[in-house]
């Protein structure tokens, strides 16, 4: 294909902050609903157990086929569902004509179901261990994850559409990163919830009551992008994307197109690894605090709340770090972070420190990776999608967005089958192998994430 030049404005309108603040709203509704049939499916299905489990067994919780647990299968069938998805969806928005917007209205159909299924997962229809409970999780969590394609893909989509600087991109994807962490820290209230009204109500009304309040929540925050930011998306469609529409019927043409970009394929590579570790350091929190630390589950929430408010500290640094050294070396070192991270986890116990100095060194450690691998994955998608948008006057963002979301849940998928099943190799304070396992799995995963990250080159 010749390369086609497109001219661009030397001076783009900056974006109003009420705007980027209503835009931002949705990434924390969005990132709470998920928080549910994504982590907190193990906590309620395969609670942490300290002596008693938290909750009582509504599905079969043992090993299922000598290898893998009932919640570890649908977690990554739901996840490889969704990757498989989120191309098919990335290219029928950015195909799409809607007067409404080919972003918004995708968005405006998923938002009800999405967070009313985000609580629907933990209602089991049964008390106790029950095949029809295995059947209505099974219903509920695909269902859950083929909805959220249409709400976060198209709305992935939205960034570049917003922001068309480089700088202004980085600071919005910044504003983003601080609107997920915040949709995490209101559902890891579940914690100081249940540490409050114990012994008040069952701990599985709180739980229930809490992702009730979540789903509501959501839906309200995911409505704000919907009715107060413009979509442009669907206007003023160039010459070049009527021609490229004739050529590229199918809908996996596009994911083709955007998998040619080498340099983004070893990105969407990465994305694939890392996320193994990523997804890991949130979901195993409540098994090292209760296996590796031998602390109330409280300390979950008192964790994951440091290393949240640190990483938001750190933000500038990370703006300048960029300027001075680029993503790519920025991105290096949070990998190779990670690696140091979990090499730590791994070895929490076996040797005598005070118990809070080990909380304190994992907050510490935690910190900068968890700040960057929040901003610059999806900073540097952007940055690709770009240079792709400058070169063929060709839009598409949404599947870029979308491959690079498709290899992230590939790995979250494979992370959701491993996970579950390495616990059973023990998650109880007198046997901790099992977290002990986890943790060295992510330093390899880390380690392979570095080492393919060194063939990215920086657009």
């Amino acid at each position: 294909m010749n390369e086609v030049l497109v001219e661009h404005k030397n001076t783009h309108q900056k974006v109003p902050l009420i705007r980027k603040i209503a835009f931002a709203m949705g990434q924390t509704g969005w990132s709470l609903a998920v928080f549910g049939f994504t982590e907190l499916i193990f906590f309620f299905y395969l609670p942490p157990d300290n002596g008693k489990p938290m909750f009582k067994a509504f599905v079969y919780q043992d090993l299922v086929f000598r290898v893998f647990t009932i919640v570890g299968i649908l977690s990554a069938v739901g996840y490889i569902i969704s990757a498989f998805m989120e191309p098919i969806v990335g290219s029928l928005s950015d195909r799409s004509t809607f007067k409404f917007g080919k972003r918004k209205t995708f968005m405006a159909a998923a938002v009800v179901p999405f967070a009313l299924l985000s609580a629907a997962i933990f209602f089991p229809l049964k008390d106790g261990v029950h095949s029809i409970n295995a059947v209505w999780l099974s219903i509920t969590v695909i269902a859950a994850f083929i909805i959220k394609c249409f709400y976060t893909t198209p709305y992935n989509a939205l960034i570049n559409e917003i922001a068309k600087e480089e700088k202004e991109r980085l600071h919005i994807v910044m504003m983003l990163s601080i609107a997920y962490a915040l949709g995490i820290g209101i559902g890891q209230t579940i914690n100081i919830s249940l540490s409050y009204f114990k012994g008040m109500f069952p701990n599985e009304t709180i739980f229930q009551v809490s992702v009730l309040v979540y789903a509501v929540i959501a839906l309200v925050l995911m409505l704000m992008p919907i009715l107060f930011v413009e979509d442009n998306s669907g206007r003023n469609i160039t010459q070049e994307e009527l021609n490229f529409d004739k050529k590229h019927k199918g809908i996996f043409d596009n994911m083709r197109e955007v998998w040619n970009d080498k340099n983004f394929r070893v990105l969407v590579i990465v994305e694939l690894i890392y996320w193994f570790p990523q997804k890991i350091f949130v979901a195993a929190v409540p098994y090292i605090v209760a296996a590796l630390l031998k602390l109330d589950n409280v300390y979950t929430a008192i964790i994951l709340y440091s290393v949240g408010i640190c990483s938001l500290v750190m933000y500038p640094l990370i703006d300048k770090l960029v300027d001075k050294y680029g993503k790519k070396k920025i991105m290096q070192s949070a990998l190779f972070c990670l690696i140091i991270s979990f090499t730590f986890t791994a070895t929490i116990g076996l040797y005598k420190l005070p118990t809070m100095v080990f909380v304190m060194v994992y907050v510490l450690i935690n910190t900068y990776p968890t700040a960057v691998l929040g901003i610059l994955p999806m900073a540097l998608a952007g940055d690709n999608a770009e240079r792709d948008f400058k070169r063929t006057g060709i839009a598409k963002n949404a599947s870029y967005f979308g491959l690079k979301t498709f290899m992230m849940k590939l790995g979250v998928a494979i992370t959701s089958l491993i996970f579950p099943s390495l616990l059973l190799l023990g998650k109880t304070p007198a046997n901790p192998f099992g977290v002990r396992m986890v943790a060295v799995a992510c330093v390899v995963t880390s380690l392979l994430a570095f080492l393919v990250m060194r063939k990215y080159k920086d657009v």
